[in-house]
């Protein structure tokens, strides 16, 4: 990512890296902040002025001022005035302060003016008011870290499988003591805890080696493999285990708070095994005969049961049945019976009239 930052001349505030990069701050946190740091130091605009004025709603508004005074950025007290009413003192600072030290900044007890300490050329000097921050955020304000190579990836990948396979191999136990006249032929296999925890524990060094935003201490991961076990247990792949735990990390605010969510209540259920598929019946035409009687085409039937029939039932009746005898037909040939039929009548005398 290429950045360009131009020093300006006048009109700017100083603001620490720690506030701008504070990982438990929203943005409407940071804008009160940052934007009443920039206020002159005779300026008396209060909180509720600011979120006016940067335009932030009532509700944000009421969640970023408990996030500042929370962290130590933000005190405020109610304080009697004359008349018997009531106003509201906020001190804001551009580090955490304790109560204690917040009172004594109110009071004009303390100082935490850079420059009212002696100059660090002689002994040294006292340190001024503030405290760390209550969590560590160093994964917020280190530098960018670099993309792992190419060339690393395939042996992370590796890595990961590993661990992920270690879990199911088995530990072999010596067997039980037999009684006299007894032989054992076999050896049991067992998973003992001891090496499914180590099993969990390398396969989540191995994510925080490719992961750089689970920053998990030595103690954090000891505590949380044992959430691994039972995600090393099921017959998902080491890349779906992966992809699942630390999918859209990069985009949240806490990523070791959303691994270990996922870590406990993300676990899919295991799938139950498919029922076995009912076998298929035989096809139709495994128990038929072809007829060997002559066929235009190849004829198929099913013979009666216990039966070597090599007819079809056709062809059976047909042998069964008496042939039906010819009848006879009329004397002659066909074209004489034509030829007489075609024979011109003799005309009766008497029939013709004159005309």
């Amino acid at each position: 990512m290429l950045r360009h930052a131009t020093a300006p001349a006048r009109a700017f505030a100083q603001i620490p890296h720690a506030i701008l990069r504070h990982s438990r701050l929203s943005a409407a946190a940071k804008t009160l902040l940052t934007w009443q740091l920039s206020l002159p130091a005779d300026a008396r605009q209060c909180l509720s002025d600011t979120a006016r004025r940067a335009r932030i709603g009532k509700a944000a508004f009421q969640r970023a001022k408990g996030e500042l005074l929370a962290e130590g950025y933000v005190h405020e007290w109610r304080v009697r005035v004359e008349g018997g009413r009531f106003t509201t003192v906020q001190l804001v600072s551009n580090v955490p302060l304790e109560p204690a030290e917040a009172a004594a900044l109110r009071d004009g007890r303390c100082s935490a003016t850079p420059g009212a300490a002696p100059p660090a050329a002689g002994g040294p000097g006292i340190r001024s008011v503030g405290r760390q921050p209550g969590k560590n955020i160093k994964e917020n304000t280190s530098p960018p870290t670099r993309p792992v190579p190419e060339a690393a990836a395939p042996a992370a990948a590796a890595a990961v499988a590993a661990s992920a396979a270690s879990p199911q191999l088995p530990e072999t136990r010596a067997p039980e003591t037999v009684e006299a006249g007894e032989t054992a032929t076999s050896t049991e296999t067992v998973e003992t805890p001891g090496r499914a925890l180590r099993a969990a524990e390398t396969f989540l060094r191995a994510l925080v080696g490719t992961h750089p935003r689970l920053a998990l201490s030595p103690r954090t991961l000891r505590d949380v493999a044992p959430l691994a076990v039972p995600w090393l247990r099921t017959d998902l792949s080491a890349a779906q285990i992966e992809h699942a735990l630390t999918s859209g990390l990069d985009d949240v605010r806490s990523p070791v708070g959303v691994f270990r969510w996922r870590l406990r209540h993300a676990l899919p259920e295991q799938r139950p095994a498919p029922a076995p598929a009912a076998p298929l019946p035989p096809p139709r035409v495994a128990g038929m005969r072809e007829c060997v009687a002559a066929h235009t085409q190849p004829r198929l039937f099913t013979p009666p049961p216990g039966s070597d029939a090599v007819l079809c039932p056709e062809c059976r009746a047909d042998d069964a049945t008496p042939p039906i005898p010819a009848q006879p037909g009329p004397p002659g040939g066909g074209y004489a019976l034509f030829r007489a039929a075609r024979r011109p009548r003799p005309i009766p005398a008497g029939s013709a009239t004159d005309g």
